[in-house]
């Protein structure tokens, strides 16, 4: 009996799954296909509509990958500094385009440089030849007036627009009546007065606007005899010698090499004990001379070195100040001594009325009625 029913139940079971299986391949047969990919995402966005969703039916591995990302922000928010990682980055960006642009620059310049350098190699020689000889010019230049004036009395100059310069190693008179302007062009060389306007370097010093305190320095580098040789008549000629060295404080033991080699120069070495007044005219004015020498200047000045002078003496004395210059000393001589002026044929610069009329190369004196 029981073999029997397990029997009909299996039959029956048999029935129902043929019956599930005839049902299954009837509803394939007749279902439609979607004919594009976007209508079957139509027809899976119709059955499972967005708002039907239950996020509690989903697991994990639904959303990896975003609850993964959000898991990472969050994780970045916990732990950078409080202006964000935007702000970083920005920076970041913003050192990089300044490195960026100083680079740029850079690279800028070294163009701009060879191209500079480029100008020069290509430039003629003969202008760079001119160039070079133009500087060589004016390092040479120890004496500079450049558009000097000076009035003592507003509207009456005594210089007016002066433009001289002297080279080193030259001879220059300068000539001109009395008024013109000569012996105020030697106080200005000194600083004893200032310019009115104008610029004027002596020796490489400023000395239209020199301080005080740097006179007596330039002066050191200027040797000046006066026509009235200005001697201190309680000394002897070696103590009047010796009073230029110990203004700049020479020791003793080059002094007393020093003086009698200078007196010996201007042809007093025997006369080292006589006092001034035991002296005649030409031999005072050698003694101004060995005292303005002593130091050994760059530069002579000489304010009518013979105006108190014979002829005879007054030859010895230019014939000594031109071997002076050959030796190298600047020498610039004011005088109004047409004789010698003519004589020497040196460079002449021809002064009225504060005004430069003449300036010429191996030139003869003008006269004043020119």
């Amino acid at each position: 009996m029981a073999r029997k029913e397990f029997i009909e139940d299996s039959e029956e079971l048999r029935a129902v799954i043929a019956d599930l299986k005839s049902k299954t391949e009837k509803t394939e047969k007749t279902a439609p296909l979607p004919e594009t990919e976007a209508e079957s995402a139509e027809s899976e966005e119709e059955e499972f509509p967005p708002e039907s969703y239950d996020e509690d039916s989903f697991t994990d591995d639904s959303f990896g990958e975003e609850i993964a990302y959000d898991s990472f922000e969050d994780r970045i928010n916990d732990t950078i500094a409080m202006d964000g990682i935007g702000e970083a980055v920005t920076r970041q960006e913003e050192e990089l385009k300044s490195r960026q642009a100083l680079e740029r620059a850079s690279a800028r310049e070294k163009r701009a440089s060879h191209e500079e350098e480029g100008e020069r190699q290509r430039a003629p020689k003969e202008r760079r030849v001119s160039g070079k000889r133009k500087k060589k010019k004016d390092d040479n230049v120890i004496i500079s007036l450049e558009g000097v004036s000076k009035s003592y009395v507003k509207g009456v100059p005594a210089l007016n627009n002066v433009n001289i310069k002297i080279r080193k190693g030259e001879f220059v008179f300068i000539v001109g009546g009395s008024g013109s302007g000569k012996s105020t062009l030697i106080r200005l060389l000194l600083r004893e007065l200032q310019p009115t306007r104008g610029q004027i370097t002596v020796n490489g010093y400023r000395v239209d606007n020199m301080w005080r305190g740097k006179i007596p320095k330039l002066r050191r580098s200027i040797g000046v005899v006066f026509q009235d040789f200005r001697l201190l008549h309680d000394r002897n000629v070696y103590e009047n010698v010796a009073f230029a060295q110990r203004i700049i404080q020479t020791p003793a033991r080059e002094m007393k090499r020093n003086v009698p080699d200078i007196l010996a120069t201007v042809g007093l070495a025997g006369k080292y004990k006589a006092k001034p007044e035991e002296l005649s005219g030409g031999e005072q004015q050698r003694v101004a001379l060995a005292r303005a020498l002593v130091n050994k200047p760059p530069i002579l000045l000489c304010d009518e070195p013979t105006g108190n002078l014979d002829p005879r003496m007054t030859i010895e004395i230019m014939n000594l100040l031109d071997r002076i210059n050959q030796n190298g000393t600047t020498v610039v001589v004011v005088t109004h001594n047409e004789k010698i002026v003519n004589d020497m044929r040196k460079r002449v610069i021809t002064i009225k009325k504060g005004v430069v009329i003449s300036d010429e190369e191996k030139g003869g004196y003008i006269d004043e009625d020119y």
